[in-house]
């Protein structure tokens, strides 16, 4: 399987080229166009507990898209539902995420990816929702609305980042979730929610915050839900 995004950063599209035989597994609705001798049909991936799971808790697609090639060199191109970039990542069995609901494109077969139930550290900080777990090996496929910026950190090394843009990060990863601490936490940060990580590992954030974009179009259910 080879993934090549293209029209980056702001209108980002997945194209996955697929050997006979292999499928990738992709969100509902996010199919934008497939070449000929791809077959698609629907799948509970992880099953049907995992699958009404992941929807219930993380209000991700119960069914997803199963597209398999049937001849080498099939395609399948994928879009997320926001205006931004994707990436294409390789998922190894030493090196889990925890992917932020929402985040989530696309995925091989030989990955595995589910709800993470817990304490306040498995929380999704966006939403309130359960945060998905992403392990196994192979291409993990992530959207974000906006750009996408990936921080590396060495060991001991710190990020703050705000929980509205928060896209995925590694499981190595030590973090806390609280308020940022001082008097413009409210402003700077809406909820005053965020999350500190300390290294090593990778955090993957996106340039844009869904909550901003609703309480631009919707100010007045916006002010009521912080009620």
């Amino acid at each position: 399987m080879q993934v090549d995004v293209t029209s980056r950063p702001a209108y980002a599209i997945a194209y996955v080229r697929l050997a006979r035989g292999e499928a990738v597994l992709a969100e509902s609705g996010a199919l934008v166009a497939m070449s000929a001798g791809v077959e698609a049909s629907a799948t509970l991936s992880g099953g049907l507990v995992q699958s009404v799971a992941r929807r219930l808790l993380a209000n991700e697609s119960l069914v997803m898209a199963r597209y398999t090639a049937h001849v080498d060199g099939g395609w399948v191109s994928l879009a997320p539902r926001f205006p931004g970039d994707v990436v294409s990542l390789e998922l190894s069995p030493s090196a889990p995420l925890y992917v932020q609901a929402g985040s989530l494109l696309a995925h091989c077969e030989t990955v595995d990816v589910g709800p993470t139930a817990g304490n306040v550290q498995t929380v999704a900080l966006r939403e309130g929702a359960i945060v998905l777990s992403a392990t196994g090996h192979g291409p993990l496929i992530l959207a974000g609305y906006g750009g996408l910026e990936r921080f590396d950190l060495n060991a001991g090394e710190t990020l703050v980042v705000d929980s509205g843009h928060l896209a995925a990060w590694s499981a190595s990863l030590r973090f806390r979730v609280g308020p940022l601490k001082g008097f413009v936490s409210s402003a700077l940060t809406g909820e005053g929610v965020v999350a500190e990580f300390t290294g090593p590992g990778t955090v993957l954030v996106q340039t844009r915050a869904e909550q901003q974009l609703r309480s631009w179009i919707l100010p007045d259910r916006a002010h009521d839900e912080k009620q």
